[in-house]
């Protein structure tokens, strides 16, 4: 899967939320995105920046969603994961063995990845984030290494848990009768 197909199937709310973190927080790139993809597009970047905020997200997504973009959305969704997300990052790798820089920078990733481990850091972040989010970054952690690691695309294809577009609410836990827990 490409950066811009992930942007295609991640939920609304987290494409926006993506986009409203560099919105809000790294206006720099935000700026540079928007004119990057008004240029691709021959168009001048105040057609977007006189539009309303949501309308300009809106814009964005829809232009990071196309083949001509998946560059450019391949660098916004490994930057939000680092910048944004890097505790998610730091949590999967200690648990998978990668050593990295303590923020989730990798100097050298392995070619293989023990299936135990990854199938242990995916229920630990699981546990601790949104699937989505995690689902986003297996994802994007596959396209580090040519064809990716078997362990993870197993688990992205089988695990139910990792799937784009929905938002999966946690499970009440049952106790010994089966019956849901208060």
């Amino acid at each position: 899967m490409n950066a811009h197909e992930i942007i295609q199937q991640v939920t609304p709310a987290l494409a926006a939320g993506i986009v409203s973190y560099f919105y809000q927080s790294e206006r720099e790139v935000y700026k540079t995105t928007v004119s990057t993809l008004a240029t691709q597009r021959k168009l001048r970047p105040v057609f977007v920046t006189k539009k309303s905020r949501d309308q300009q997200f809106d814009w964005v997504i829809k232009a990071l969603s196309t083949r001509r973009s998946d560059e450019i959305a391949q660098h916004l969704l490994q930057a939000w994961l680092m910048k944004a997300r890097s505790a998610l990052l730091v949590s999967f790798l200690d648990e998978v063995g990668v050593e990295h820089d303590g923020s989730g920078a990798v100097e050298e990733l392995p070619k293989e990845l023990d299936a135990d481990k990854v199938a242990a850091g995916i229920d630990k972040v699981l546990a601790e984030y949104p699937a989505e989010e995690v689902t986003v970054y297996l994802r994007m952690f596959q396209m580090q290494e040519a064809n990716g690691w078997p362990a993870v695309a197993e688990a992205l294809e089988k695990d139910p848990r990792l799937k784009l577009g929905q938002v999966v609410e946690p499970t009440p836990t049952e106790n010994s009768a089966g019956t849901p827990e208060d």
